[in-house]
């Protein structure tokens, strides 16, 4: 079985705006609007320079929050990027 990459049309087909510490995404696409908290919006961003599967997406959001990559890290993220692919925001390649 070969692990799923992970990408998104985000922040192209999205519009985004910063409202009391969370992100307002509107996605074009669906025409769905989402209110994101950390680490939605920066594995996001992440997915966006380039598709990656779970294990790199954790690897590269600890670097960038300055969080310790372990166990926890990596389920938070596999939970994490099923709710965005449930609302469409990512998708399983």
């Amino acid at each position: 079985m070969t692990t799923p990459t992970y990408r998104t049309d985000f922040p192209n087909n999205c519009r985004t705006h910063p409202i009391d510490g969370m992100t307002l995404v509107f996605h074009r696409s669906s025409g769905a609007t989402h209110f994101l908290d950390s680490p939605l919006p920066e594995m996001l961003a992440l997915l966006s320079d380039e598709p990656m599967d779970a294990a790199r997406l954790t690897t590269a959001l600890c670097a960038t929050l300055g969080l310790a990559e372990d166990a926890e890290a990596g389920a938070v993220v596999e939970a994490r990027l099923a709710d965005l692919a449930g609302i469409g925001l990512v998708q399983a390649d």
